[in-house]
């Protein structure tokens, strides 16, 4: 759901971005100083803006440690910064709140196509190892190579900077180590160094430790030199087993045809709901035993298509949400002219005796009863979820839990079991650094049974996608779901 740029369109739209390879990063900040005076009124501004309008804001800790944790980071804001570091400052403040949906940006102060670090890598137990050389000619550092530190700084050091910076949702950790596994040169070049110039110590698949010089590439330049590089031709069929089909719904049928193999990378398109009538037609003809739903790196999307993919699974109605709150309707901050009017928002919700808003089914259909498939499916169901499984892609997932209880592979997911604070969401500029933040409004409940507040869900089956797997294209969680749909 939004309301940026002035319109009430596309509703229901929750995207948790975790797939940052496929995005092309088109902007470079100028450096300059910034004021502490300057740094304090945006400070102020954004704390204002969150306690006015951040619903979730209170959602894992009591009023009282948010105040103080606003109140510690002023403090901190002593002298002046360059404007790398107060975003960097900011980032992590808002990752605080534990909110895997938070966004922050440098807005307009940025020009194009920064050159980012030029690797693809996977982290494991602080260990940071190359899936594929992104250089364009560059063959000293092969897939499989250890990175040991960059600019003088240790990877575990980089590590711990971005897995402290980034938003996720509640206590969890797999959904920001999937994040900085996934789009570390960008997370680099955002809250790191943005010179674009790389010294580079590592070690061989030989175990031989060397130190290399090289310059960074653009996200355009990235996949080119993937695809052209020698170092990188016998790793690229177990880089396309790794990334999973192209298709956002890929369905395939395996062990003559006694498993279905559902793969959904997003909840978004405009035919999504007659992708999936028609994908569940013809598994109603196949008739398979079992079924694999495999949604790890699924960032989320509509909210509606979440409960489209649960209603396949049921016999009965059903509820998708229990409730979702609003704390304010039109923030003060906010810079749009609604396409719907204040007073008509107001006749789609009814008033919190507590304070706020609770969203009815006029404003968001969620709220109701939702009906079952008109031929649900029937046979064995198992799950693949990982840290990249957010927003609507949890949502989703949690509700098959709590309704189905199927036997769930992989690693915890990313979005909360309980639901999460997305949704409609108000942009905020800041005055001085001209930084901006989306700000969401909507805290959702999942009509879900109770469970350890602030965690995803945790497979019973748990199986980590490990560096060594992917690169011999072995995909260590798929089949272990196979072998479970085979009992």
């Amino acid at each position: 759901m939004s309301y940026i740029n002035g319109t009430l369109t596309r509703y229901f739209m929750r995207l948790a971005l975790l797939s940052l390879f496929t995005l092309v990063f088109t902007f470079q900040i100028q450096a300059q100083t910034l004021t502490l005076a300057g740094m304090q009124a945006d400070f102020d501004s954004l704390q204002s803006a969150l306690m006015e309008a951040h619903s979730g804001l209170y959602r894992y800790a009591e009023k009282p440690a948010i105040d103080q944790l606003f109140k510690n980071y002023r403090k901190r804001l002593e002298k002046p910064m360059s404007q790398q570091a107060f975003f960097t400052f900011l980032y992590q403040m808002l990752a605080e709140l534990k909110d895997g949906h938070m966004r922050m940006d440098y807005g307009d102060a940025v020009t194009k196509d920064p050159a980012l670090f030029p690797f693809r890598v996977w982290m494991e137990e602080n260990k940071m190892i190359v899936l594929s050389n992104d250089t364009k000619t560059d063959t000293t550092i092969k897939p499989g190579t250890e990175i040991l530190t960059i600019n003088g700084q240790k990877v575990s050091t980089l590590q711990q900077l971005i897995m402290t910076s980034l938003p996720g949702d509640g206590f969890i950790t797999t959904g920001k180590r999937i994040k900085s596994q996934r789009s570390f040169s960008y997370y680099y070049w955002l809250l790191v160094d943005q010179s674009g110039a790389f010294t580079i110590t590592a070690r061989n698949t030989s175990g031989k430790p060397f130190t290399i010089k090289l310059s960074g590439v653009t996200e355009k330049e990235r996949l080119i030199n993937r695809n052209s590089n020698p170092v990188n031709t016998a790793i690229l069929p177990a880089l396309a087993i790794f990334d999973g089909p192209k298709d956002n719904l890929f369905l395939d049928f395996i062990h003559h045809d006694s498993i279905a193999v559902l793969r959904i990378k997003s909840f978004m398109g405009d035919r999504f709901t007659e992708e999936v009538d028609s994908i569940f037609t013809l598994i109603g003809k196949k008739q398979p035993k079992a079924m694999i739903l495999d949604m790890r790196g699924n960032g989320g999307g509509e909210d509606m298509y979440g409960a489209c993919l649960v209603a396949q699974f049921q016999s009965k109605p059903f509820r998708y949400f229990d409730h979702i709150w609003i704390k304010k309707l039109v923030p003060s901050f906010a810079p749009w002219k609604n396409e719907v009017p204040e007073d008509t928002l107001m006749k789609m919700v009814t008033a919190n005796p507590t304070g706020g808003y609770f969203v009815g089914p006029q404003l968001h259909p969620g709220v109701a009863e939702q009906a079952p498939a008109r031929q649900p499916f029937d046979g064995k169901l198992v799950v693949v979820v990982n840290g990249g499984t957010m927003s609507t892609a949890t949502d989703a997932a949690a509700l098959l839990r709590s309704l189905n209880n199927p036997p769930f592979v992989g690693e915890e997911s990313g979005g909360t079991y309980e639901g999460n604070t997305s949704g409609a969401a108000a942009e905020l500029t800041l005055p001085y650094s001209k930084f901006k933040v989306k700000i969401h409004l909507y805290e959702y409940f999942n009509a879900v049974t109770p469970a350890p507040k602030g965690r995803g869900i945790r497979p019973g089956y748990p199986v980590p996608t490990r560096p060594g797997d992917i690169l011999r294209g072995i995909d260590a969680p798929m089949q272990k779901a196979v072998n479970i749909a085979l009992q």
